[in-house]
């Protein structure tokens, strides 16, 4: 017992030992699919910077905060339980209570990555073993009518032809909708035995086939989509009765054989149904003892399937078999003549329009072929290009069309051409149900399936040109189309992280065939090319100029622009409704109220900085709770995107400046302020409205490219920026102030952000209603705004350069500052834009709606601010007044209280200066340089304090001395700054 114990642990450890390798290979691979795994073992989590914030199902947690997974490196802790592990796969076992090895082959399988470690003690078997022994797959099951094919299918049986008694065929595929065309495949006497569905899909999507079939069961009869049972008949069995004689033409597929029916109406015009890969499994013995003749798809997968084609015609006893030769179809069809002496030609154009010098000779340069069939072409492309029934009679004249299979084979000694080299050579082929790859071996050429249909579109890479990457396009098993971006670094080592995305993305990768996918990726070459950027918004220039979306890009460009974000279902710019809905059942309810006007109206003025030039700003909704703040912000970004485009001021600077970069150009919402720490909130909105992130280091020690944008953000709160950094003991400088423009949100009316409710009892019941209205239809005016600017950019610059001038003629005095002049250009851009939304027919609102809800914000807002002067000026004549309200008798000295008797003068602690008063009674103040400089000013320039002073009439001096000399009692004459009673005479100054 000892014995078999010491054996049983040292199986174990051995089984340890070499399960090392493939455990750290599936961790590698789960970290390039981070996502998704972290998606499917902890959903629901949140992202800050580069930590993953789950709640723990192994314990009681309620807040996330103390499990955290690093998602850059998989290192995970959980801080309550002292729990952590260096990668995914000890995450995986911590959450399933299993070993690594079991983890490892979890996620292996989860990635669709070989489940076993090396094990010397079973070896794998061989390729064409497995394929032997291996069972069918679900899809096969499918083509070949289900269970047991050509027989019995739990009881149920395909009938065919259909009977009268038959119930009507569904109108339409419960995945796939109705079909564009139904083709009837009769049998020779013309009765239907089963249909054939087309599915048309919008472009960027593969188009769709089904079968359907009639099966019955212990009388019951019942439509299914499936294949049916045993060999297939052949479409156009009928025509072989109408034209007895007739040679007998195959295409691939139903929409060929109705042109070539166009081409050859006296013939008889076959297909079998399945593509390409199905040609055994139809039934061809109704063409034994017919002549026949193939027209090939354009492609290997035709040439493939048209050879055998050619096998199973002469299985079934067919007198001849030929196949049309599409290499000679590059011909220009023609009519010669006119009336009676009309008649059709076939034309090759020269290949040059001089001579040819040959040998001292002149002579025409030889006839060459027309535009020739491109690669997956048919006798459906040559109909559109114009060919008529004379023409392809003509062309059958031709002896060296039609020819037998096999002489154009490559014979010992003779040079094979292009093509037959092709289909010999290692390589790959790529078909509408996968990718395969085709390798030599000594029985002959091998292929195999390595994935779903995975087409390489472009090189793309950044505007600078780097980051370079492969832009492919492949269908997940739900059918939904993804586009992405394998960057090229991912091919490092194994390419784990490359074909790890794939499959996260939902590409179907066969057994052992990562390798052959990563090869396939490296080794295609497209002249294509495509730009990334993970900056939505604006990009090129003129003519070039689009807006990139995460889902694609609006205007022309000769680049192809795509967004590139590693974060999870990052689109932020969903659609749902028509713009028709948008406007009566959200923008409608904006009408006569300022607040929700003016936030719709910045989410159109956003994009519009770039246009002009302007720099990046804020707005800021405060008021009390539950006054519908967040219910504008709601409303304003419907015009993006859905609810969820909504985001927090909870975040890091890193997390801030992702979403800025990914809300470039269009406008960014961000709901309660006081979830910032306050000692960071003014440098965030510092950054925000900047424009650029902070500048960092790489890791050489120079400085990392720093991330830019342009941005429109609107934000809300119970409490101001001022008085939220306040609460850390921090001032708010007026520049901050004034690149967030704080607007009260409370419109005055008793409803808080609401002045017409539209019918509705209250606030509440109107705000639900809102709510529920920009669920329902969201996303659909931006794109159509973003197609509006594209058109009319030309004209734009003056028209908003006028409207700015009309707002501030409206709004402002002519002794107005600066800083508000900056402030109402914001204003007067959002009033714009929404009424070119209103000129463009996409807000439904009456012309003057949006300007007068700007000039109504911009009017609180200046109240707020304390008037069209500058806030800076104000804040110095208030800081010295402050001073002097707090310190004017305890650090002043009294002129007329100094006597000689220094035993009995009072005594002034800490003393800034004298004060006197003047004729008036009024209180002068002698103010000492260094104390005015230092305490009186404190965080000023104390020279501008002063001038300001000076130039507003509240201290003596001139431009020469800011300091005028005076005699102090015992010090002397001395300069000082002398501040005059008028600086108490205008509080509102």
């Amino acid at each position: 017992m000892i014995l078999a114990g010491l054996l049983r642990g040292l199986h174990l450890l051995m089984e340890v030992i070499l399960s090392i390798p493939f455990i750290k290979k599936i961790a590698s691979a789960a970290l390039g699919s981070i996502d998704s795994v972290l998606s499917q073992w902890l959903p629901g989590g949140k992202r800050e910077g580069d930590e993953y914030l789950p709640l723990n199902p192994k314990r009681s947690d309620s807040k996330p905060g103390s499990f955290s997974i690093n998602l850059h490196t998989g290192k995970w802790s959980d801080f309550a339980t002292d729990d952590k592990g260096l990668d995914l796969v000890s995450l995986v076992a911590y959450l399933e209570g299993e070993t690594q090895l079991k983890a490892a082959k979890r996620l292996g399988a989860f990635l669709g990555i070989e489940s076993e470690p090396a094990n010397p003690q079973k070896p794998a078997r061989s390729d064409s073993k497995q394929s032997g022994n291996s069972k069918p797959s679900a899809e096969q099951k499918e083509l070949n009518g289900g269970k047991n094919p050509g027989g019995d299918d739990d009881g149920w049986q395909c009938v065919m032809p259909i009977p009268d008694k038959a119930p009507r065929p569904p109108v339409a595929h419960p995945k796939h909708g109705k079909p564009s065309k139904r083709y009837p495949y009769h049998d020779k006497d013309g009765r239907i035995n089963f249909y054939h569905d087309r599915f048309d899909k919008p472009k960027g999507e593969k188009k769709q086939f089904s079968p359907l079939t009639l099966w019955e069961k212990n009388s019951k009869l019942e439509w299914r989509f499936k294949a049916p049972g045993g060999l297939r008949p052949l479409y156009g069995l009928p025509s072989l009765q109408q034209f007895p004689d007739a040679d007998c033409w195959f295409v691939e597929g139903e929409k060929a054989e109705e042109a070539l029916q166009k081409l050859l109406p006296d013939h008889p015009i076959l297909c079998w149904q399945g593509g390409s890969q199905a040609v055994d499994k139809s039934d061809y013995t109704p063409l034994a003892g017919r002549d026949c003749a193939i027209f090939p798809d354009n492609d290997l997968a035709g040439k493939k399937a048209a050879n055998d084609l050619v096998k199973q015609l002469k299985a079934a006893g067919a007198r001849s078999v030929r196949m049309l030769d599409i290499d000679h179809l590059a011909f220009n069809p023609e009519w010669i003549g006119e009336g009676s002496n009309r008649k059709p030609d076939l034309v090759k154009p020269p290949l040059v329009d001089e001579q040819i010098k040959d040998g001292g000779s002149s002579r025409m340069p030889d006839l060459v072929k027309g535009e020739p069939l491109a690669i997956g072409d048919d006798a459906a492309d040559l109909v559109a290009r114009g060919w008529q029934a004379e023409h392809f009679t003509l062309l059958l004249k031709r002896e060296d069309i039609l020819i037998s299979p096999g002489s154009k084979e490559t014979k010992p000694g003779n040079k094979p051409d292009e093509q037959q080299s092709e289909t010999v050579q290692r390589g790959f082929e790529l078909f509408d149900d996968g990718l395969y790859f085709l390798e030599p071996t000594k029985d002959g050429l091998r292929r195999r399936k390595v994935s779903a249909r995975l087409e390489v579109l472009a090189l793309a890479r950044d505007a600078d040109s780097r980051e370079w990457g492969t832009l492919v396009r492949f269908s997940d098993p739900d059918n939904k189309v993804k586009q992405l971006v394998i960057p090229a670094r991912s091919f490092n080592g194994e390419g784990l992280e490359a074909s790890g995305r794939l499959l996260s993305e939902g590409l179907t990768i066969a057994p052992k065939a990562r390798q052959l996918v990563i090869e396939y990726l490296q080794t295609q070459t497209p002249e294509k090319r495509a730009r990334t950027t993970n900056r939505s918004g604006w990009h090129g220039v003129n003519d070039d100029l689009v807006f990139v979306l995460q889902d694609g890009s609006i205007g022309q460009s000769d680049d192809e622009w795509l967004f590139s974000d590693n974060r999870p279902d990052s689109n932020l710019f969903r659609q749902r409704g028509t713009l028709k809905q948008w406007r009566e059942h959200v923008a409608a309810l904006c009408v006569g109220n300022s607040r929700l006007t003016f936030a719709v109206s910045i989410a159109f003025a956003e994009p519009l900085l770039h246009l002009i030039e302007m720099e990046s700003g804020g707005f800021h909704y405060r008021s009390r709770s539950s006054d519908g703040k967040t219910t504008a912000l709601f409303m304003a970004g419907s015009v993006c995107g859905s609810p969820e485009y909504l985001q927090r001021w909870r975040s890091t600077d890193n997390g801030l400046e992702s979403t800025a970069l990914s809300h470039c150009d269009a406008i960014l919402t961000l709901d309660e302020i006081k979830q910032m720490e306050a000692r960071i909130v003014g440098e965030s909105a510092y950054m925000l409205a900047n424009g650029s992130a902070k500048v960092r280091a790489n890791q050489n020690g120079g400085s990392r490219t720093t991330a830019k944008w342009r941005l429109l953000f609107l934000s809300s709160g119970e409490l101001s920026l001022s008085q939220h950094m306040a609460e850390a003991g921090k001032k708010a400088p007026a520049g901050a102030e004034l690149r967030m423009a704080d607007i009260p949100a409370d419109a005055g009316c008793g409803m808080g952000c609401f002045e017409n409710l539209h019918g509705f009892e209250d606030g509440d019941k109107f705000a639900i209603a809102l709510g529920l209205a920009v669920k329902k239809y969201y996303g659909t005016a931006f794109p159509a705004f973003i197609e509006q600017v594209l058109k009319n950019r030309e004209s734009l610059r003056g028209s908003l350069a006028d409207a700015r001038l009309r707002f501030e003629k409206s709004t402002l005095t002519n002794a107005a500052s600066g800083q508000a002049r900056r402030v109402a250009a914001r204003f007067a851009l959002a009033g714009a834009a929404g009424e070119l939304a209103t000129d463009w027919g996409i807000t439904g609102w009456r012309p003057g709606e949006s300007m007068q809800a700007a000039i109504t914000c911009f009017k609180a807002w200046l109240q707020a601010f304390g008037g069209e002067g500058s806030r800076e000026d104000r804040a110095m004549v208030e800081q010295v007044r402050y001073f002097l309200e707090s310190h004017g008798e305890a650090r002043f000295t009294d002129i007329e209280r100094t006597v000689v008797d220094d035993n009995h003068t009072p005594r002034t602690m800490n003393k800034a200066g004298f004060r006197v008063k003047n004729a008036e009674g009024n209180l002068e103040y002698y103010c000492y340089p260094e104390v005015f400089k230092a305490e009186i000013c404190k965080g000023f320039d104390s020279k501008a304090v002063a001038r300001l002073l000076i130039n507003l009439g509240y201290m003596k001096g001139d431009g020469k001395h800011l300091q005028p000399k005076k005699d102090l009692p015992g010090e002397g004459r001395k300069r000082v700054f002398h501040v005059l009673p008028t600086i108490w005479g205008d509080e509102n100054d």
